[in-house]
Order: structure tokens, then sequence, then C-alpha cells
């Protein structure tokens, strides 16, 4: 198993201070790096996961907040945030921007490949990334013993 080191990131998007997951692989290089969208609920232990399991295969990972720091475990006040932000393509592209500049930023990040996915409301905002024309590309990486 190799060495991940995590860290939670703060960064604002819509109206929010957003509480983003940043797994980093070992090494110092730069390195393909993927977006991690959760669903609509937000952040969860399954997406930090996600991350961690990219970071060991070499990606730099950030699994993105939806909902600044909250879990929305209550149906009803899910619906009542997601729906809303589901309409309007501009929200999702700020929200997704808004990881994608934190994600670029991390000096490890190879700005040339880079990748976004994500479950129900996190795929949804990495497709409006895609939609919006930014450039996702990375390429896979040999998974090493």
């Amino acid at each position: 198993m190799t060495t991940v080191t995590t860290c939670a990131v703060e960064y604002v998007a819509d109206g929010l201070t957003m509480i983003g997951h940043l797994a980093l692989p070992a090494g110092v290089d730069r390195r393909p790096a993927v977006l991690v969208g959760p669903e609509g609920v937000g952040l969860s232990d399954v997406e930090r996961r996600r991350a961690d399991a990219l970071a060991e295969l070499g990606y730099v990972a950030l699994a993105f907040d939806l909902h600044g720091g909250r879990y929305l475990g209550d149906p009803e006040e899910m619906l009542a945030r997601c729906m809303p932000l589901l309409a309007d393509p501009g929200r999702m592209r700020g929200i997704g921007h808004a990881a994608l500049d934190v994600l670029c930023a991390e000096p490890r990040t190879d700005p040339e490949r880079i990748a976004a996915v994500g479950y129900g409301t996190g795929g949804a905002i990495a497709l409006e990334l895609g939609r919006d024309g930014v450039g996702l590309l990375a390429e896979c990486l040999p998974v090493t013993e």
C-alpha cells in the first residue's frame, strides 16, 4: 500500500465555505488529478475513501463539497437544496470551477491531465464542467504493487 497524505481544504463556492478532501499520492512529482463529486446528500466517507484510493493509484484527488461542510441526511432538506441547484447549470458550474481551481492550485497536480467523476449531483456538476468547455483529460496509470 502506497503512503497517501490527506487534508481538508476550505474554499468558497455558491456563497458557502466548502470543505473538500484532498488526497495526495506518495512522491513529489506532478501527477494526473481527479475531481470526485458527491451525491446530493453531500461529501461523505464514501467519496473521501474514493479520493484516497485514487491517490494510492498515483492520482491527486479532490473530493469536493456541495453544502458548506454539511451532510444533508434529511431527504427533504437535501431535495430543497439540490433541486434548485440541478436546475441551474451556472450554479453547478460555479461549484465545479471552484473545486477545479483548488485542485489546479495544488502543486502536485498536472493541469494537463485532469478528470472528473461523480455520483448524483456531483456527477451532474462534473458533466457541467465538460459542457462548459473544461478540458478534462487524464490517462490511466498502471497499478503497481
